[in-house]
């Protein structure tokens, strides 16, 4: 029962209470017995004990004559509360208003200081006797000591007075328990709700199922643990989705070209007599091979980046050389397709250590994208420049651009446009690697794009960048 979070919650709240208002409930009614009631019977005692003697002043002959003293407690005692007792000097009984203790003195605490002519004042809160004992000598004219008159009264005698008190206490004690185990039951359920929703969510994830966004509710941390749970499910989906969509893209990638390749060997096989058309589809199937191997070459350079085995050979390189230089197939590219072509490169960009191979493929991969998606009759442009400590260049084309929501994904590997089919074709790697060429020169590749209005990437590399060969 006890291993419920909700349980053990509630409990929590309800301890302190059971241990922490019960003690206090009777240490309030000690402090109110002890300080205040019997400290008040006390003194009303003292005050019948003084007036008590100022009557016996006027009757001496009292200490002498046991009747007398009978008569006088019993007439007095009416009136009186609590037990009348007077002594002799030598502290024997004299008269009591207790039936039957005439015979016998009481077992009083503080007879030996009022035999010493001391008033004697004793509070007793035990669980035998409690009450109050007032003992007061009487002293003649000549100092001497005539008797003793002593009132006691049990707590019990005046439980009367608060037992009210007392169960006042006893039901504010009760109330006081059940609403903390209303605020506890309420407080552990509201705690229990978003801390059981987040743990059976990451037991669904542990499950490979998918879950619904759990509520974001409860205290901060409650609350973070929560967005967390959801993000975290959030990116097991897309890796998921990632990984399906990667298969499905390889598929059909990989089994166009692998199709054609063996069709044209089974008529190679059966043999068709007419060299000619043996030369083309060998010429058919070397095609295919060479349009395999670029998907080939994007999958083992994705698998370095992965495991951390992507190397870069840096050297020093004319920024504008090596632009101009890699520009021009891509300017007949997009000549022949009619698309209007325009380059601004400086000729005074600086020096940079890079991988020329590497930044080649992150540039022909910008401007394939570029070209593949301008329309007829668009345009192609490339941009360069310096700034600061960092070299820049754009490729700009006015194709359909990417949709906003997609703008954060285009860099993920395998994914290709859902809404505007900028990506139809290929296994939708080429931005992500060439990003990463980008980062692994420690630079950064952006991308700014408005849909209908086309794309810009740019790709910053910084000038201080060390040398690795």
């Amino acid at each position: 029962m006890m291993r419920s979070l909700r349980n053990r919650l509630i409990l929590s709240h309800l301890l302190p209470l059971l241990i922490v208002v019960p003690l206090a409930c009777i240490a309030l009614i000690y402090t109110l017995e002890t300080q205040v009631v019997l400290s008040e019977l006390s003194e009303k005692l003292t005050e019948r004990a003084n007036l008590i003697i100022e009557v016996l002043e006027d009757q001496p002959d009292i200490w002498e004559e046991p009747e007398q003293a009978e008569i006088f407690i019993t007439d007095i005692g009416s009136q009186v509360q609590g037990q009348l007792i007077l002594l002799k000097s030598d502290g024997s009984l004299i008269a009591s208003s207790s039936p039957g203790s005439n015979d016998q003195a009481p077992d009083l605490e503080g007879l030996e200081t009022a035999l010493g002519g001391q008033s004697s004042v004793i509070i007793s809160y035990n669980l035998i006797r409690p009450g109050a004992e007032v003992l007061l000598p009487v002293i003649d004219a000549h100092q001497e000591l005539l008797g003793i008159v002593g009132v006691t009264q049990t707590l019990g005698g005046i439980l009367s007075r608060i037992g009210r008190l007392r169960s006042l206490i006893v039901i504010t004690l009760v109330i006081e328990l059940l609403l903390g185990f209303l605020i506890g039951f309420t407080l552990a359920r509201n705690l229990e709700r978003p801390i059981g929703s987040a743990a059976r969510g990451v037991i669904e994830i542990a499950e490979g199922k998918q879950i619904e966004p759990i509520p974001i509710e409860g205290p901060d941390e409650i609350r973070q643990l929560s967005v967390a749970v959801n993000i975290l499910a959030e990116r097991l989906r897309l890796l998921e989705e990632t990984r399906q969509r990667s298969l499905a893209n390889i598929v059909h990638e990989l089994g166009r070209p692998l199709g054609a390749i063996q069709s044209a060997v089974h008529i190679l096989l059966k043999g068709t007599g007419d060299p000619n058309v043996e030369h083309e589809l060998l010429v058919g199937v070397d095609g295919e091979i060479k349009r395999m191997q670029p998907l080939l070459d994007d999958l083992s350079l994705l698998h370095g980046q992965v495991t951390g085995t992507l190397t870069l050979n840096q050297q020093l390189v004319s920024l504008s050389d090596w632009l101009l230089a890699s520009l021009l197939p891509w300017r007949a590219a997009a000549l022949d397709k009619g698309i209007e072509w325009g380059a601004d490169i400086p000729k005074d960009l600086p020096a940079i250590h890079m991988d020329p191979e590497r930044m080649a493929q992150v540039l022909g991969n910008l401007l394939s994208n570029a070209v593949k998606y301008s329309p007829k009759g668009g345009s192609v442009t490339v941009t360069a420049g310096a700034d600061g400590a960092e070299v820049w260049y754009q490729v700009s084309d006015t194709g359909p651009g990417i949709d906003p929501e997609e703008q954060g994904h285009v860099f993920e590997p395998f994914y290709r446009s859902q809404k505007v089919h900028r990506f139809p074709q290929g296994l939708g790697l080429g931005l992500t690697i060439a990003r990463d060429i980008v980062e692994a020169h420690g630079g950064r590749l952006e991308l700014t794009s408005v849909p209908g209005e086309g794309c810009q990437f740019t790709a910053h590399l910084p000038l201080n960048s060390p040398q690795n060969t």
